[in-house]
């Protein structure tokens, strides 16, 4: 085999955020969306009840620079039949990644990651609000069909929902963010 045929692995890493890694994801999050909104909602999901240390993942490169984050919370599914239970799901928001980076499968790799450990937890499915061709390639769709409505009425088929795996079936109702996502 020639070092031609040889595939480097990556100069980065998958793993959960640790303490040392927060104020680098601000400033991942305030160089990739050119501003503080984001940055800010990732400290107040972080400082909430809703926030999953085990779904803030970060690419770490091998001297711990942080490369790219993507956060997954949770959030409020109300089934529309009838009085329906509130359930509680999971959104996929933010994901950033540096500018420099990008390009590189970074963002495809928090992604990945992020729907494989969300796929072994209990909730029915993860909602984005994206780009469609990006996270389609992870099993996302249009929420509207499974007439799941939210607070993004004009984004059309952007607002998208991932059933988890050999989960339930899903149904019409209305998934609800926290007031923080409102700022963003």
């Amino acid at each position: 085999m020639s070092s031609s045929d040889l595939i480097d692995a990556p100069a980065w890493s998958i793993r959960p955020e640790q303490p040392r890694d927060l104020d680098q994801i601000h400033e991942v999050h305030r160089a990739a969306f050119s501003g503080p909104a984001e940055a800010e909602l990732v400290d107040a999901i972080r400082s909430g009840s809703d926030f999953l240390p085990g779904l803030s993942l970060v690419a770490a490169s091998s001297d711990d620079s942080i490369l790219g984050h993507v956060l997954v919370s949770r959030i409020a599914f109300t089934n529309s039949e009838g009085d329906g239970p509130r359930h509680g799901v999971l959104a996929l928001a933010p994901l950033a990644v540096l500018p420099p980076h990008r390009g590189r499968g970074i963002g495809t790799a928090l992604v990945a990651e992020a729907m494989a450990i969300a796929d072994a937890r209990d909730e029915p499915f993860v909602a984005v609000l994206g780009s469609p061709p990006f996270y389609g390639r992870f099993g996302f769709v249009p929420a509207s069909t499974f007439d799941i409505q939210g607070p993004y009425e004009a984004a059309g088929d952007a607002f998208q929902v991932r059933p988890r795996r050999d989960g339930p079936e899903l149904g019409p109702g209305t998934v609800s963010y926290p007031a923080m996502f409102e700022d963003v």
